[in-house]
């Protein structure tokens, strides 16, 4: 008897975290870890660049990657990655190892927040700079989170799709 009250109490708990994890946050990785991840659930990678003292990052994550159905997309299509830009803490990207720092650095990155999105196997689609809100955020990820962007114009897309703003808008 205690097997089965111990048996079911397990399964409960595994339910209620299973169901927890499905709600709210994001689950953010590193770069190395969400290279694997990528590669074994072949999704694409949205790298959110940031900094600690950047005030638009900190309004990309309490707006955006905060919105229930950005969060909810993200998480069927993307492995979500953030690197710090100023961080020492040591990453691997195509078979390198260096500083995140080093690595923004070698992406060009030179304003925060960016948002690269790489193919399953790390290979860089296109980028995103500075904060766009949750409206014209989901758009933007479901064109590149689809393959939209192999068959047609971010003009295109936003046209057949009914998006009616640019990003820069």
């Amino acid at each position: 008897m205690k097997r089965v009250v111990l048996s079911v109490s397990m399964l409960l708990i595994t339910v209620l975290l299973c169901r927890a994890g499905d709600k709210g946050e994001l689950q953010w990785r590193n770069l190395t870890t969400g290279l694997e991840e990528a590669k074994k659930s072949n999704k694409k990678i949205l790298l959110d660049i940031y900094t600690d003292w950047c005030g638009w990052c900190k309004k990309l994550d309490k707006d955006v990657y905060a919105n229930e159905m950005v969060a909810s997309y993200l998480k069927q299509q993307y492995v979500a990655v953030k690197l710090n830009a100023e961080s020492d803490a040591k990453v691997t990207y195509k078979g390198q190892t260096t500083s995140e720092m080093e690595l923004a650095q070698a992406f060009g990155i030179r304003s925060y927040p960016t948002i690269i999105f790489l193919d399953a196997a790390g290979e860089p689609i296109n980028s995103l700079g500075g904060y766009v809100n949750a409206e014209k955020f989901l758009p933007i990820v479901k064109f590149i989170g689809e393959d939209y962007y192999k068959k047609m114009t971010w003009d295109q897309y936003r046209e057949q799709n009914g998006v009616k703003s640019k990003i820069s808008d």
